[in-house]
């Protein structure tokens, strides 16, 4: 009884074994059936994933492109608003500069009218200069001069030197003649005829060159 259990066991392990060496066998017989397969699924995945990265790549690219020209358009825009701030600003000194004269300080007045004035403007103000002295200089009394409204005609090409800007002007001013640079022909004394105690209202067109010193009235017409 003994021996025959001890080989019943025996057939037992040795039937146990064929069956793992079976069972090792036919799995890596599927491995190996099956790795054709699990090669493309990985290859497939892979290329999958380089897809993915490209389109991830190519989007970012795009979103910084687009970034950077909405900079570039708001740093233009910005510039483009600035430098109009800059020509009305320097129109409006320019005007009240030459609209703003005493009679005490003739001579000075036409230093500051040509300081703001260039081109054609500062030509005729130089020749003017004595009788455009003398004008303000016979004044019974100060001329004031004040802007009311400032607009672009034409908007200014750049910054550059030589660069031009229109600009219609609104003022109110007891002297318009001034703004002109040329007093009356009739009368012995035009100076105080054109002096007026009440404020009138004048329009006149701007023609704003940028020089090396900044924006400089080159021509100006009364409308």
């Amino acid at each position: 009884m003994t021996t025959m259990g001890t080989e019943q066991d025996s057939a037992r392990v040795q039937l146990a074994r064929t069956r793992v060496e079976e069972a090792t066998r036919a799995a890596r017989l599927a491995v190996i059936a099956a790795t054709p397969q699990l090669r493309a699924r990985a290859l497939r995945r892979t290329r999958y994933l380089r897809i993915g990265l490209y389109a991830v790549a190519a989007l970012v690219v795009v979103l910084l492109v687009a970034t950077a020209v909405a900079a570039w358009q708001v740093r233009g825009h910005d510039r483009e608003a600035e430098l109009q701030r800059n020509v009305l600003a320097s129109a409006r000194e320019a005007i009240t500069s030459m609209l703003t004269a005493d009679p005490d300080r003739a001579g000075a007045y036409v230093d500051e009218v040509l300081a703001v004035s260039t081109g054609p403007q500062r030509e005729r103000i130089e020749k003017a200069r004595d009788v455009l002295t003398a004008e303000v200089a016979g004044q019974p009394g100060p001329s004031v001069g004040q802007v009311v409204s400032a607009g672009l005609v034409t908007d200014p090409g750049s910054d550059d030197e030589g660069a031009r800007a229109g600009v219609l002007v609104v003022a109110d001013a007891t002297n318009p003649v001034l703004l002109g640079g040329r007093p009356d022909d009739g009368g012995e004394n035009p100076g105080a005829d054109a002096v007026d105690t009440t404020a009138e209202r004048l329009t006149a067109t701007l023609t704003m060159e940028r020089t090396g010193d900044g924006w400089k009235i080159a021509e100006a017409r009364l409308s």
